[in-house]
């Protein structure tokens, strides 16, 4: 008789730890994984983001069409978004240069500068580069509402800037490109040509 009590005595833990099993809460395995790996992380310093000033200087891109709101800079060049941008075929005198009209010296620098920017008048400009390929940014450049994206307005100098500093007397063209116009305000003695004037290019070097 006692086998039998100590069989039934068995039977009874048995069920008792089936039913404990049964009854715990379990983890899934995938949620097991990720705590032990976030209690490995956690011994491990964290790794910063670089800073721009730790980054590699990305590599210098050919410039392409600008297009934005103009700072004139003097008359021959202006900037948009942060590119100085010289005027394509064109050159006007220094800022601060003095020329001579009238018998008299005269801020012509300060005038060519003025010039372009009534031409300009606060409105957004498109360059599109012209002229030789070199790290500085030399265009041919339009006032419009929109960017030139292979607009055929672009592609022609007429009704550019550049033409129209020259047509105005305010610059002169050192390419030949607008010989026709350049000649008319000559002839009108229009803006610089009503005096007269030394551009930069023409002078000599310090000693």
């Amino acid at each position: 008789m006692r086998w039998r009590w100590a069989l039934l005595l068995l039977a009874i833990l048995a069920a008792g730890l089936y039913v404990y099993d049964a009854a715990r809460p379990r983890v899934h395995p995938i949620k097991r994984a990720d705590a032990a790996r976030m209690a490995a992380l956690a011994g491990r310093p964290a790794v910063p983001e670089p800073t721009p000033a730790s980054r590699e200087p990305l590599p210098a891109q050919p410039p392409g069409e600008l297009f934005g709101d103009a700072v004139v800079v003097d008359g021959d060049s202006l900037r948009i978004g942060g590119t100085e941008v010289d005027l394509w075929t064109i050159d006007a005198p220094e800022l601060a240069q003095t020329c001579h009209r009238d018998g008299r010296p005269w801020q012509c620098g300060a005038f060519a500068r003025e010039e372009l920017a009534t031409l300009i008048g606060g409105r957004k400009v498109a360059c599109r580069p012209e002229g030789p390929d070199t790290s500085h940014f030399i265009g041919l450049c339009f006032v419009r509402d929109t960017p030139c994206n292979g607009d055929q307005t672009c592609e022609s100098s007429n009704g550019s800037l550049n033409l129209a500093m020259v047509a105005r007397g305010a610059a002169v063209d050192i390419e030949g490109q607008f010989m026709d116009d350049e000649r008319d305000a000559q002839d009108q003695k229009r803006g610089l040509w009503a005096g007269s004037f030394h551009l930069p290019s023409e002078r000599a070097p310090p000693n």
